[in-house]
């Protein structure tokens, strides 16, 4: 599928290309990005983003996955990456996660990136239901998911290692008919 670009008021989701390599390096070569992000790697160089570029093209041509940049409208580069995954055909869902550069954590970056991809998932999509998954200290994150009707649906009981300590990872979900109501 050719990505749409998705143009919110302070963010805009678009495909990833060749030239977004050294933005993506740059900003996903932080500790505190990769914390919570298990398939991140930290130290994040040149290389893993030209290979997370290809992946994400190739995904997406062959439906198997959608992976969109955050393009920030001023800077006009890749300050974050959002996507679906995940698909379980049968049952129409699939699975949001997403990242920001810690420079732009709190100013409402994530949630409208998160309402853009919500909108396509069950509009341009005709998804039934998503979910994502967060970690028990990762607050902001669940934040951002339910100021978009997310509601938190369980517990995974130390499911996920940060730092050598096991924490709980919590799952998120929102059903299509919850989305139209809101």
């Amino acid at each position: 599928m050719q990505l749409p670009v998705l143009k919110g008021h302070i963010v805009s989701l678009r495909s990833f290309r060749r030239s977004d390599a050294a933005s993506l390096q740059r900003y996903a070569n932080d500790a505190r990005v990769a914390r919570y992000l298990p398939l991140m790697p930290h130290p994040y160089g040149p290389e893993q983003a030209r290979q997370w570029i290809n992946f994400a093209q190739r995904s997406a041509r062959q439906d198997k996955a959608y992976f969109f940049g955050l393009e920030h409208p001023e800077l006009r580069e890749i300050v974050g990456g959002i996507g679906l995954k995940q698909f379980f055909c049968q049952d129409n869902t699939a699975e949001v996660g997403y990242w920001l550069a810690a420079d732009f954590w709190g100013k409402g970056m994530a949630t409208e990136a998160v309402r853009l991809i919500t909108e396509f998932s069950f509009e341009k999509l005709e998804l039934h239901r998503l979910f994502a998954m967060t970690h028990e200290k990762n607050v902001g994150s669940s934040k951002v998911l339910e100021k978009n009707g997310f509601r938190r649906e369980g517990t995974m009981r130390k499911a996920g290692n940060i730092d050598g300590q096991w924490q709980d990872l919590y799952t998120h979900g929102l059903l299509y008919e919850e989305y139209r109501k809101k």
